[in-house]
C-alpha cells in the first residue's frame, strides 16, 4: 500500500539493526512509520516511509518535532535514551503503553532503582555512594573494597569499573562521570555470580509470558556478548524472581508492557541489577523468537499501539537449544570475516560491518551478531559461554598479508 494511503501514523524512535525488528512489526499492521534517529545511514532509514535526522536524547527536540507532525504512536526502539526521551513526550501528549515519567525515569536511572530496591526490599546491589565527582571526591569516600563504579545513565557497561583498593578509585570515577551526560556516578558492592535476564509480558499486573537467558561477558566484563536459550536455572529461582519483578510491577505501578531484567545469581541469592521497559537491544528478541517461536518484538510494540498481546504461546513442539553471540574484540583491527568452530546444526549471522571496515573495541563497537542452534542442551551450555573462542575475528591482514 503506497504511503500517501496509510491512516495511522507511528514514529519509531530509533534507526539502527536493533530497531528494524520493531520498523516491520509496524509495518505488518498497515500503519505509515516515521523513523527517527541522526544517522541517515542506519537500516530503518531506508525502509521507512518518512524520516527524522535528530538526535533523539536531545528530549525538548523530540517533542517539538512530534508536536509539528500528527502521530498516533511513539514507539521506543532499544536504548534507554530511546525510551526516556519518548517517555518525556509521552508525559506531554497522550500516547499509549507509557508509566508516569517519575516512574520512567527511576526505572532508567540506576540510583533512583536502587534507592526503589532499597525501599521496598528488592533484593539488588547494595549502594555506597552516589552523586557528582571531582578530582578529590576518591579521598572524602570509605569504601569497603571490592566496589562497582559505574555512570548514573549509560548502558553497555560503558564507564563501569570494578575497584579492588582506594588506590584505584579516583580513575574509576573520573571514568564512570565522562559517560555520563549528568557528570553523575554511583558506587555498589561487587558481587560474585552468574548473570541472567528475565523477560516478562506484563497486562493487568499479571505476567501472561516470560522467559530467562543465561548470558556472559567474555570480552568487555560489563557487556553480555554471549547468552543461551533456555536457561540453567532451577525452578526455584525462576519463582524468585518471578516474585521479585511482581513486586516491582506492584510498587511502581506499571502499565501493561514488557519488563525486561538483568539479574546476578548466587546459590540461592539473586540480586536485580537493572530493569527497563525497553525492548533490549543485540536482537536479544530474535534470540527468543528463533528458539520457542513466540513473537516477542510483536508482543513489545503491541502496548505502545494501545492493542493486546498477539500469540503468547510458543509455536514450537519443543524449544530449541539457541546461543546467541554479538562479535567484539578487545583490540581494534581491520576485519575480513570470522572463522567458525562450532558444532551447530545451524548457523546465521547478521553483520553489522563490511568485510574491510576497522572493528573499534567493545563496548563501543560490533562486527556482528551469531545465531547457533545446537543439537542438545548439553552441547549449547559447553559452547555458547566460549564463543569468544570457537567464533574468531579474521583479520585483513591475516587473509591476505
Amino acid at each position: 500500500m503506497p504511503a500517501s494511503e496509510l491512516t495511522k501514523k507511528a514514529l519509531l524512535v530509533g534507526s539502527s539493526y536493533s530497531a528494524a525488528p520493531l520498523f516491520f512489526a509496524l509495518k505488518r499492521r498497515a500503519l505509515h512509520v516515521t523513523v527517527c534517529g541522526d544517522d541517515k545511514d542506519d537500516p530503518c532509514h531506508q525502509y521507512a516511509d518518512a524520516s527524522c535526522y535528530i538526535d533523539y536524547s536531545n528530549k525538548a527536540d523530540l517533542l517539538d518535532f512530534v508536536q509539528q507532525n500528527s502521530f498516533d504512536f511513539l514507539v521506543p526502539s532499544c536504548n534507554d535514551f530511546s525510551y526516556v526521551s519518548c517517555s518525556w513526550v509521552a508525559r506531554n501528549m497522550r500516547f499509549p503503553g507509557y508509566d508516569d515519567w517519575e516512574t520512567a525515569l527511576m526505572l532508567h536511572t540506576k540510583h533512583r532503582f536502587r534507592e526503589f530496591c532499597e525501599k521496598h526490599f528488592v533484593p539488588a546491589p547494595v549502594r555506597l555512594y552516589y552523586g557528582s565527582v571531582t578530582d578529590e571526591t576518591a579521598a572524602d569516600i570509605n569504601l569497603p573494597y571490592p566496589v562497582l563504579v559505574k555512570p548514573v545513565d549509560s548502558f553497555s557497561g560503558r564507564g563501569t569499573t570494578k575497584v579492588v583498593d582506594q588506590a584505584s578509585l579516583a580513575g574509576a570515577l573520573l571514568a564512570a562521570k565522562a559517560e555520563s551526560r549528568t557528570s553523575e556516578v554511583v558506587v555498589e558492592k561487587f558481587l560474585e555470580g552468574s548473570l541472567h535476564s528475565h523477560s516478562a509480558f506484563i497486562e493487568e499486573g499479571r505476567i501472561v509470558w516470560d522467559g530467562f537467558v543465561d548470558e556472559y561477558c567474555k570480552v568487555y566484563p560489563y557487556q553480555v556478548d554471549c547468552s543461551h536459550w533456555p536457561s540453567k536455572l532451577p525452578e526455584a529461582m525462576r519463582r524468585g524472581v518471578r516474585n521479585a519483578m511482581l513486586e516491582v510491577v506492584s510498587k511502581a505501578r506499571l502499565n501493561d508492557g514488557l519488563l525486561h531484567t538483568q539479574f546476578i545469581a548466587r546459590g540461592e541469592d539473586f540480586w536485580i541489577v537493572e530493569s527497563m521497559r525497553r525492548c533490549p537491544g543485540d536482537l536479544y528478541g530474535r534470540l527468543v523468537e528463533e528458539a520457542t517461536g513466540l513473537e516477542y518484538n510483536d508482543m513489545y510494540v503491541a502496548k505502545f499501539l494501545g492493542e493486546p498481546y498477539g500469540r503468547q504461546r510458543p509455536i514450537f513442539g519443543a524449544e530449541k537449544f539457541v546461543g546467541r553471540h554479538t562479535v567484539s574484540l578487545s583490540a581494534p583491527q581491520v576485519c575480513s570475516g570470522l572463522a567458525f568452530d562450532v558444532p551447530a546444526k545451524r548457523i546465521s549471522y547478521v553483520p553489522l560491518k563490511m568485510s574491510g571496515e576497522r572493528l573499534g573495541t567493545a563496548p563501543f563497537d560490533k562486527l556482528g551478531i551469531v545465531f547457533v542452534e545446537f543439537d542438545s542442551a548439553a552441547t549449547m551450555l559447553k559452547v555458547v559461554p566460549n564463543f569468544a573462542d570457537a567464533i574468531k575475528v579474521v583479520s585483513l591482514e591475516k587473509t591476505y598479508g
